[in-house]
Parts: C-alpha cells; structure tokens; sequence
C-alpha cells in the first residue's frame, strides 16, 4: 500500500513530466543534467526532504575520521547561507546532502529549492571527490 502523495512532489513530477511515485514512502528520483539523482521524499509533519548521496565513507576509521572533519568544516561554514548541508547516513556508510522544505511551501519555492540545491550539489560533489 502506498502512502499519500505529497502535493508538492506530485505537482513537481506533473510539471516536469515524471511518472508519480509507486513507492510506498512516496519518494520520486530526479535525474539533473544526466549526473545528480535527487530524491525528492515526504517528510514529518508535511515538510518535504531533499536528498543525494555524495560519496561512500572510506572504511578505515583515521580515513573516515580525516574526510568527516574536512567536510565539516566545509559544512560548519556554509550553514549560515545555504540550505542544504552535508550529513552521514545512519549506518555511517555514506555521505549525503540533504535540504528541507516547511511545510506550506508553494510549487514555485519547490522549484526555487531544488535549483539553489542541484547548485550546492555541483559544489558538494566536487568537494566530496577532492578529499576523498
């Protein structure tokens, strides 16, 4: 049984000509410029999340250490202008980026949202690459 659509993912996929979610947590997939799979998923309380892996987290623990405090001073410093930001999966096996969107947001601050986040996604994959 599927969960409710929500309406912002729902009008977004109609607007862009992406089939409606089938999956049961209502997540659908955006592929931008052929590179970044943004997911695009329902969250608590009708706020809507944005998220794309970055990178894999190195095994050993002094690499994995090394490339999280790197990319957290990264992160600590881009907090006050962006919304999107760095965080680690909960098995701590991969790097992701991940922005929300409150709850009563329209279609246009949607659309607003994912381009200011496909932006911080080009910068964060980039960054993720070079010290890895």
């Amino acid at each position: 049984m599927n969960a409710p659509q929500h309406p912002l993912i729902a009008a977004y996929a109609a607007r862009h000509g992406l089939a409606p979610s089938t999956r049961a947590d209502g997540r659908i997939t955006v592929v931008i410029d052929d590179t970044y799979r943004v997911h695009l998923q329902p969250a608590r309380d009708g706020w809507l999340a944005m998220s794309a892996r970055l990178c894999a987290l190195p095994a050993g623990d002094a690499d994995r250490d090394r490339l999280v405090t790197e990319i957290g001073k990264l992160a600590a410093g881009m907090l006050a202008r962006h919304a999107a930001t760095c965080v680690v999966d909960p098995q701590g096996r991969a790097l992701w980026l991940q922005q929300s969107l409150q709850p009563g947001s329209g279609e246009l601050a949607l659309d607003e949202a994912m381009g200011a986040f496909a932006n911080a996604l080009s910068f964060w994959a980039g960054a993720a690459r070079r010290l890895a």
